[in-house]
């Protein structure tokens, strides 16, 4: 699917969930974690980060962001 990244998202429970499609055009910045990685889709009202946080690994998704 164009304009769409997949990843794996963490749950709650710390274990690995469903697999989830991110729009590209919503991506604001891409942060590595020691456990995966923090994809930003903007802010929330009062200003704190909103987005996904993906088991894939920060190479992994600059990979298939490369991809696109």
């Amino acid at each position: 699917m164009n304009g769409f990244l997949e990843v794996r998202l963490w749950e709650t429970n710390g274990k690995i969930g469903n697999r989830c499609m991110v729009p590209v055009r919503t991506i604001t910045g891409i942060v590595e974690d020691k456990d995966g990685t923090f994809i930003e889709t903007g802010t929330d009202g009062k200003g704190k980060e909103t987005g996904v946080f993906a088991v894939d690994k920060y190479e992994t998704v600059r990979e298939k962001l490369q991809k696109l």
